[in-house]
């Protein structure tokens, strides 16, 4: 895969270049100003751009909106160190494909770039679940799946049905106990605080029919 990296800290940019290419990636250009970063992504037109949300000398976000008509030949990546849901929002507007925290493990980051850069809406847990609750996000449905397990998946769209935990334990042929710890555990992962805002979350993703 072909990628530029566009970020003001040196270190993390030759940390990434340099296990990327370990990795068979070619880094076409790296680019430590936001002014740079436009012209080395315009020229080169690489899979993916990964893309520091807080260039000193210019947001991302402004850098991802001045970039638009790129898209889809080149997917881009915000990498961030916030989960303020209103950066999360402007960022899904302006077209980003996938976040990613610099918090996270670097081989993480990676994971997730790897994904963006084929087509694929991915985030990280840490910016997942605000991302999820956030209007107009395209990628929720398929956060869900990353956060989830499958069986949690089954619990979520029963939660969503409104099924009582004993009809619940005994679609699933678990025990009460077993499908109790479940729920507690979706509630967690999605960041929600009651079986009814799991519910709303899972119709809002359409993992429900709303219909129905």
């Amino acid at each position: 895969m072909r990628v530029v990296l566009c970020d003001d800290h040196r270190m993390f940019v030759e940390a990434m270049a340099a296990m990327l290419t370990a990795r068979g990636w070619t880094v076409c250009a790296v680019a430590f100003t936001a002014a740079d970063a436009e012209g080395v992504i315009r020229c080169h037109r690489p899979d993916l751009g990964m893309i520091d949300q807080g260039f000193l000398d210019g947001g991302g976000l402004e850098l991802i909106r001045s970039l638009a008509d790129l898209t889809p030949v080149t997917k881009l990546l915000l990498l961030t160190g916030s989960t303020d849901i209103a950066a999360i929002n402007a960022a899904i507007r302006a077209g980003v494909g996938g976040f990613a925290s610099k918090t996270q493990d670097i081989e993480r980051v990676i994971a997730i770039a790897e994904r963006v850069g084929h087509g694929k809406t991915m985030t990280d847990a840490n910016v997942a679940v605000r991302a999820m609750h956030a209007p107009h996000y395209p990628g929720a449905s398929a956060t869900v799946e990353n956060l989830l397990t499958n069986r949690e998946r089954d619990v979520l769209v029963r939660l969503g049905r409104g099924q009582s935990t004993a009809i619940l334990a005994a679609e699933l042929g678990i025990t009460v106990n077993t499908a109790r710890s479940h729920i507690q555990n979706v509630l967690n992962k999605l960041g929600v605080h009651s079986r009814m805002e799991a519910a709303a979350l899972a119709v809002r993703v359409g993992l429900v029919d709303r219909s129905c």
